[in-house]
């Protein structure tokens, strides 16, 4: 597990300079509107604690900052490349250095945790999800938003061509590291079946989670609830 966590750790050091770049091109800025409607459903108000796990170059915690001014975020990722880009872009929030499968902090210690793109490169997803259930207080929630197959026939072929065949070639192109956009539609294909996925979370402790799929099914944002 170690092993494979520290290679998934160097490619993303390896493509920080790049990252946002891509995201914007190769989801036609969509992952805006994904990142958007994802802090909408976690429904954070004034004074909270929030996590952003996974949170590479700060783009969640700089959507959270314009919606909500009176928030304390604390990011943490295990990239340390992605989070000198956060800080470049001007991310003033505590950033930690950070791996899913130990978190650095105390049990029942944020409101809401929020994960974007990242929960896919967690090796390890059932410790993941213990971690985020132990640092996440009683009645607070988590959002997990991630890739995932969309299910209509003809557009799934078109996806999936795209996917696997476009977006490697050009991710590869100007991040001069094809293996890593070739990782990224390996690591969503191999991504648990959505029954599976719910259950996992349920194993974890959580009392409740929603699924909510976004632009035919491309992203699912995973909205799930600690009991009190």
């Amino acid at each position: 597990m170690e092993e494979k966590s520290k290679q998934i750790q160097n490619m993303f050091n390896n493509i920080a300079p790049k990252y946002d770049l891509l995201n914007r091109l190769l989801s036609f800025r969509r992952d805006l509107y994904w990142r958007k409607k994802s802090i909408n459903l976690l429904k954070i108000s004034d004074g909270m604690t929030v996590l952003d796990l996974a949170c590479g170059t700060g783009d969640m915690m700089i959507q959270l900052r314009k919606k909500i001014k009176d928030v304390n975020i604390i990011g943490a990722d295990f990239s340390k490349n992605m989070l000198d880009i956060a800080r470049q872009k001007g991310v003033i929030d505590p950033l930690i250095n950070a791996d899913a499968h130990y978190l650095p902090f105390k049990e029942g210690s944020f409101d809401r945790i929020m994960i974007a793109f990242g929960f896919r490169n967690v090796v390890n997803k059932e410790v993941g999800l213990k971690e985020l259930f132990r640092v996440l207080k009683p009645g607070g929630i988590l959002c997990i938003l991630e890739f995932s197959q969309p299910e209509g026939k003809i557009f799934s072929k078109i996806y999936r061509f795209y996917f696997q065949k476009v977006m490697p070639f050009i991710g590869g192109l100007i991040s001069g590291n094809r293996n890593a956009y070739s990782y990224l539609p390996d690591s969503v294909y191999k991504f648990p079946k959505n029954d599976d996925y719910k259950r996992m979370i349920l194993n974890a402790g959580f009392e409740k989670a929603d699924f909510n799929f976004m632009t035919f099914g491309i992203c699912n944002a995973a909205i799930c609830y600690k009991k009190y």
